[in-house]
């Protein structure tokens, strides 16, 4: 397995200047927590955390760039310049994040070089958006027009995922700062080195000191912010519990979270879908990030009528995929994480054999070392076993036998975020699409690219609050403020 790609140090960014982020990360037990090379399983760095006084500076530089204006005083036209400069800087940047995240999080190049367009593209839409006049909307009046005006809450805290988070964070960041909101990024503490390419980029294109900074840690740090009333809105993507914790905090504070907690995603597929359509579509929702992203396979559902030939086939594609290296461009699934994630995994799969399922897992696995995982179905279980995320590349399977029956079980889980149909005759699968309670229900495509790139991404349920979007989140980053002459006494 290739290990090519040196991690450099995990740095703060904190009012301009680069700084190590000087404490190591520790469990309850004292013991060091590590940044795992995914492919070999080998520690290959110590996860490090922000020091206390590292948080306070960064929370003073930021209230002091809001307080001040420095950054909401723009005008619209002036921050979409800076932030073209930024998608100029990630632009390049690319090849070097997409080989990082790719060592860290096991997910194969291509994806990650795929993802990578959200590094720049992110920037590069909020800044026509801030062009084409997001944030300023005009009604004529009785003695004047009135003035409604988007204004950014103040400093943002943002809280980045593992599986893809310097894209991630990209969406997040280029959306607040379009807003005018200075922002505080914590990448994940395992996948943590990617994210640095956003403070380059913003020192890169002159921002000033304060607007963009990164602090590093887990929940420690995460808490010590969220809690600080210098912070004014919050967005987060990972997983239910720590959504639930940010969700608790913000409710204290009466602040603003957006929150992205993941998903359990059907995949209804019709009587009339061809075999080869149905293999695809599992295997890449399978495979896609290594299954572990939000959006991924949760629930295959299979009409009884054809139940064996479409799992048939199913089986047979997922002892063809190519399981190893991330980095070779011909793998098409990468390892788990981290060891600890993959101990969790493993330790479902058992609890869901232990129930009464049957495990289909064709793939071969590599003969090297290394967190992995081949791509699992688990079939035979009653649905009511089978309503809580995994996050991994696991699912299970389910027969209906009617139209209705398949929807039932594509909302019979507390999620609802991503769903697929699959069908020949595309108005029937319409017609169970729209039936289905999710926030995204894509009709006979699996990709992981929205439907639209200006439609929002909603979810519903445990799947989260607040919709992301291209023009969604930079809403979400602030606040409504109407101005007009009344005309009358």
């Amino acid at each position: 397995m290739s290990d090519a790609v040196e991690l450099p140090p995990q740095l703060d960014l904190i009012d301009g200047a680069w700084v190590a982020a000087d404490v190591v990360r520790t469990d309850a037990a004292g013991a060091t927590r590590w940044i795992e090379h995914a492919s070999t399983g080998g520690r290959v760095q110590e996860q490090r955390s922000s020091s206390a006084d590292a948080i306070e500076r960064a929370l003073a530089a930021s209230w002091r760039v809001h307080d001040a204006g420095v950054w909401s005083s723009l005008t619209g036209d002036e921050r979409a310049t800076y932030l073209d400069a930024m998608a100029d800087h990630l632009e390049s940047a690319v090849p070097k994040v997409a080989a990082l995240e790719s060592v860290e999080s096991g997910a194969t190049i291509g994806i990650t070089s795929m993802l990578g367009f959200i590094l720049h593209g992110a920037f590069r839409l909020a800044a026509a958006q801030l062009r084409d006049g997001v944030l300023s909307t005009r009604f004529e009046g009785g003695a004047g027009d009135v003035e409604v005006e988007r204004l950014g809450w103040g400093p943002a805290l943002l809280l980045c995922p593992w599986n893809a988070p310097a894209p991630m964070a990209a969406h997040k960041a280029a959306s607040a700062l379009a807003a005018g909101c200075p922002v505080i990024i914590k990448p994940p503490e395992r996948a943590p080195h990617g994210t640095a390419s956003i403070g380059e980029a913003a020192i890169a294109a002159g921002l000033p000191d304060g607007v963009v900074q990164i602090l590093h840690g887990g929940p420690e740090v995460a808490i010590v912010l969220l809690e600080d009333q210098r912070i004014r809105c919050v967005s987060f993507t990972g997983g239910l519990e720590g959504g639930r914790a940010v969700g608790h905090a913000c409710a204290e504070g009466l602040k603003p979270a957006q929150l992205e907690l993941g998903g359990h995603g059907p995949l209804v597929v019709l009587d009339d879908a061809e075999p080869d359509q149905v293999a695809q579509a599992a295997v890449a929702l399978l495979t896609t990030l290594n299954g572990q992203w939000c959006r991924a396979l949760g629930r295959l559902l299979l009409p009884e009528s054809r139940r064996g030939e479409y799992l048939d086939a199913v089986t047979a594609a997922l002892g063809q995929v190519v399981l190893g290296d991330p980095l070779d461009p011909a793998t098409q699934m990468g390892p788990i994480v981290h060891s600890e994630h993959l101990s969790m995994l493993r330790g479902r799969i058992d609890a869901l054999v232990a129930a009464g399922g049957t495990v289909i897992a064709p793939t071969p696995l590599p003969d090297a070392a290394g967190n992995w995982l081949a791509p699992t179905l688990i079939d035979g279980l009653d649905p009511s076993q089978t309503v809580d995320e995994l996050f991994g590349p696991v699912a299970t399977v389910h027969s209906f036998g009617t139209d209705v029956e398949a929807v039932a079980l594509a909302n019979g889980t507390d999620y609802g975020l991503e769903a697929y149909v699959l069908g020949a005759d595309t108005e029937r699968a319409m017609a169970v699409a729209r039936r289905i309670r999710a926030g995204e229900v894509k009709v006979n495509g699996v990709s992981p690219m929205n439907l639209h790139l200006m439609a929002p991404r909603p979810a519903f349920g445990l799947s989260g609050l607040a919709e992301e979007g291209t023009a969604e989140t930079i809403e979400f980053f602030s606040g409504n403020r109407v101005v007009g002459v009344e005309g009358s006494m």
